[in-house]
């Protein structure tokens, strides 16, 4: 069933349902994906500087990526590599719209295979210990728990530490 929202095929944001059946493609970070990032940042209360974008896309360009559904920038995935043979996940975002349709699975799956190339061993990252459904897709990708830092967010949030074997 849809969300109560759907009327006749829109949603009330005015985006036609239609687009769910359209391919996800996964691409590189581009200077005009800023506005869409700093937007979806808002929709999903990240808060962050959007001077991290743009460094992001400077530095780390081939490790940030964004998947488009039908022009729609609908998530992304800010990633670096750490160390020399380890990648390390800064941020994954998806539109609360396109959440649960596996934008985030693809968007993680791009950036590990990124940091494979790079030669990177293993990755980690950080997720937010309330945030359960993150977790949860770490998990199924081959992360686990190798600690937790308290108050590693600006609101006090502890932070689990997860990393894998790549």
């Amino acid at each position: 069933m849809w969300p109560e929202e759907q009327t006749r095929g829109r949603l009330m944001d005015g985006i036609d349902t239609a687009i769910f059946n359209n391919p996800v493609v996964v691409r590189r970070f581009l200077p005009g994906d800023l506005e869409a990032a700093l937007e979806i940042d808002r929709e999903v209360f990240g808060g962050y500087d959007p001077a991290i974008f743009t460094a992001f896309y400077e530095y780390h360009g081939g490790s940030s990526l964004v998947a488009e559904v039908s022009g729609i920038v609908a998530g992304f995935v800010l990633g670096f590599r750490h160390t020399p043979f380890e990648g390390r996940v800064f941020w994954l975002a998806v539109r609360p719209l396109f959440q649960s349709r596996s934008i985030g699975m693809r968007l993680m799956l791009e950036v590990l295979q990124t940091f494979r190339k790079m030669g990177a061993l293993s990755a980690t990252l950080e997720v937010r210990v309330s945030n359960k459904k993150a977790q949860s897709l770490y998990s199924m990708l081959g992360f686990r728990m190798i600690g937790i830092s308290p108050a590693y967010y600006t609101d006090g949030e502890a932070a689990i530490i997860m990393k894998m074997r790549l």
